[in-house]
């Protein structure tokens, strides 16, 4: 697999995510196999400001049925300023929906936010919204029914949330690419075919 771009190895680095873990059974003799975390990737027209805030008034409110918000309640929102590479950050319930979105305003240089769920995070880009497991596995969304179904679940409810017909579900860290090599959904297609990662382009189907 291509080496990616150095920017790309910091942003991923910013965002918090687990080592990866040593599959079993999969690699030959003399090789040592690492875990692929997985992501659910979608694009979205909203500003980075206004998918924030969505985002957030799902989680402070009534909540999403499958994807958690930590048992606490309050939200870390973490925020990278893509001109300096600073890092800042509020939270809830010190801060509202509608305060973090005019913080965000009051921001434009800023190009990633991450929330932390209890499981994992949501992280947004201009453009994209990615729901990060890394402590799940590519592998296992493969190869165990009941993981895949989980993993589903998750997605469509957020692809449902944003209104989006289709998504990725992705291993090995797609969103390094995002605001770098891809910055469009056409963009990350490809660059994620290009760069052999593994991943499954699904539609969203409407909720029964």
């Amino acid at each position: 697999m291509t080496r990616r771009a150095d920017g790309a190895v910091a942003a991923r680095a910013g965002r918090g995510d687990s080592p990866p873990k040593t599959l079993k059974g999969r690699a030959g003799p003399g090789f040592h196999l690492l875990g692929m975390p997985i992501e659910t990737l979608l694009h979205t027209e909203r500003s980075l400001a206004a998918a924030t805030r969505m985002v957030l008034d799902r989680l402070t409110g009534k909540g999403y049925e499958f994807i958690d918000a930590p048992e606490d309640r309050r939200l870390e929102i973490d925020c990278l300023n893509g001109e300096t590479d600073e890092e800042w950050g509020v939270a809830t319930p010190e801060l509202s929906p509608m305060d973090v979105f005019l913080k965000l305003k009051e921001e434009p240089k800023t190009v990633r936010v991450r929330i932390k769920l209890r499981s994992g995070h949501l992280i947004l880009f201009p453009g994209f919204v990615v729901l990060s497991r890394p402590e799940d596995e590519f592998e296992d969304f493969e190869d165990d029914p009941r993981a895949k179904q989980i993993i589903l679940r998750e997605a469509f409810e957020l692809g449902r949330h944003f209104g989006t017909s289709e998504l990725i579900v992705a291993g090995d860290a797609g969103s390094d690419f995002l605001g770098t090599e891809a910055t469009t959904w056409v963009g990350l297609k490809e660059i994620l075919e290009e760069e052999d990662v593994p991943h499954l382009l699904l539609p969203v189907p409407v909720k029964s």
